[in-house]
């Protein structure tokens, strides 16, 4: 009896223990095929491309309504495509002033056909370049009765008709499109990397804040600034403080996994107003003499994405300025790129979400409209999130998008997917005065920036709570 027992004891025993091992097993297969699943949903691949946008100098230049006559230097976009897993997403970079609701929507639906993508797996950022041309506009379905930007008419009709401006309308979209599908050729095996430089020297906020108590007299000109022989933008007078500034530049490379270098990112808030004050001739101004010099100092292909910077100008003006300029951002970035940190892999994410911006009494009579459409747009690659604003936000807005953010490493690009109200600040701008929040400037009310700051926060934060 007691052998018989044990006997079947020893058989219980042994079928759980199979049983045990079985789904064991099984559970560290499915573990297993779930880190395959995973490591392949995070492996990064990355390209680079550009091309050339140049228009004829017989387009007229919406500074002087004249044509721009000559060619500085060459203007281009240029394009990044990411692909993790079964994720792509396109970052187009134009060096023109703008990047208009009408063009971004051409340019998404011919990208997106070209690449076989959604279209809002599109992000499309301008560098505010004003020695270059306004984006094109090539429908009304935008922004109401505003078809276009009031400086973009200021001196001059609509070129929309004239043969130089047609004939480059339509090669913006073909070199946009020529541009991502040689960096989706392009694609190789990557990691990622993130370094920041102190650049406030180049950087100047001309908006100081003015102290209206207390102040008897005061020794500064009313015209102090770049045009007076002594003008320094360092100093100011006891009747004012200075404005915020973003004194970062973030260079994000990507690296082969041998170490090599494929391209690079970098990314600040300044208006690219260096030289147009100075040439009417076709430029890329400061960000594309330093996407050349940083190109030069890492080897590799370099694109600039434009941050906040609605109230933000270059310290200095002028063709010298220029070449400073991009010389030390590529010092800069050298020194970025050697002391930067590797990110963790990550999913590739892209989303966004829209929002109605309330508009002032001109606003509401120059589109016709109650509430102007604004798109919100980020993209992430695990720790990392890029998010653009529409139109010309003031760095307070960037600087508050940081803030709020839980990536801890967050890029706010303005000037992408759309021009918005214009110019638009933090509450309490419009009560400061000043060129930025004039009638014609800044078609929305005093909340326009708190809402576009809260959509993109909340965006951010549903994105950094998706499952990794």
């Amino acid at each position: 009896m007691k052998d018989n027992f044990d006997i079947t004891t020893y058989r219980h025993v042994f079928i759980i223990f199979l049983t045990c091992l079985f789904w064991g097993s099984t559970n560290l297969l499915i573990a297993q095929q779930r880190t395959m699943e995973d490591q392949e949903s995070s492996s990064l691949e990355v390209g680079f491309a550009s091309s050339k946008i140049t228009p004829d100098p017989m387009v007229n230049n919406w500074v002087t309504g004249k044509p721009y006559g000559k060619v500085r230097d060459s203007i281009y976009t240029r394009a990044l495509v990411l692909r993790a897993g079964d994720q792509k997403v396109v970052l187009l970079h134009w060096e023109l002033v703008d990047a208009g609701e009408s063009a971004t929507e051409q340019v998404r639906s011919a990208v997106a056909d070209a690449l076989e993508i959604p279209s809002d797996h599109i992000m499309v950022n301008a560098s505010h370049n004003h020695s270059a041309p306004w984006a094109p506009v090539y429908d009304n379905a935008h922004r109401g009765l505003e078809r276009d930007t009031w400086w973009a008419v200021r001196y001059m009709p609509p070129q929309h008709e004239e043969p130089p401006f047609k004939a480059w309308m339509d090669r913006l979209i073909s070199q946009s499109v020529a541009a991502a599908a040689a960096a989706d050729r392009a694609r190789e095996p990557a990691t990622a990397w993130v370094g920041r430089a102190d650049v406030s020297r180049y950087l100047q906020n001309r908006r100081p804040r003015p102290v209206r108590e207390g102040i008897a007299e005061s020794h500064m000109p009313d015209n102090y600034n770049y045009r007076h022989p002594e003008w320094d933008p360092n100093v100011l007078s006891g009747n004012r403080t200075f404005g915020p500034l973003d004194r970062a530049m973030t260079l994000v490379s990507f690296r082969s996994p041998a170490g090599n270098m494929i391209g690079t990112l970098f990314h600040l808030s300044c208006h690219a107003v260096s030289v147009y004050p100075y040439t009417d001739a076709l430029s890329g101004d400061w960000p594309g003499a330093a996407t050349r010099a940083i190109s030069e100092q890492l080897g590799g292909p370099s694109m600039f994405l434009q941050g906040t910077a609605g109230d933000i100008n270059p310290w200095r003006r002028g063709a010298e300025a220029v070449q400073i300029m991009a010389k030390g951002l590529a010092g800069y970035a050298g020194r970025a790129y050697r002391y930067s940190a590797q990110l963790q892999p990550g999913k590739l994410h892209i989303d966004r979400t829209h929002v109605g911006l309330p508009l002032t009494d001109y606003g509401r009579e120059r589109t016709g409209l109650q509430t102007l459409p604004a798109e919100i747009q980020a993209v992430r690659y695990g720790s990392l999130a890029i998010v653009t604003l529409p139109g010309e936000p003031m760095t307070g807005l960037g600087m508050a998008i940081k803030e709020r953010s839980p990536f801890p490493q967050t890029l706010v690009l303005g000037y992408s997917n759309g021009n918005g109200v214009h110019y638009v600040g933090m509450p309490g701008e419009k009560a400061r005065g000043g060129y930025e929040v004039g009638e014609k400037t800044n078609l929305g009310t005093d909340r326009a920036g708190l809402i576009m700051v809260e959509a993109a926060e909340d965006l951010l934060h549903k994105m950094y709570g998706e499952t990794e």
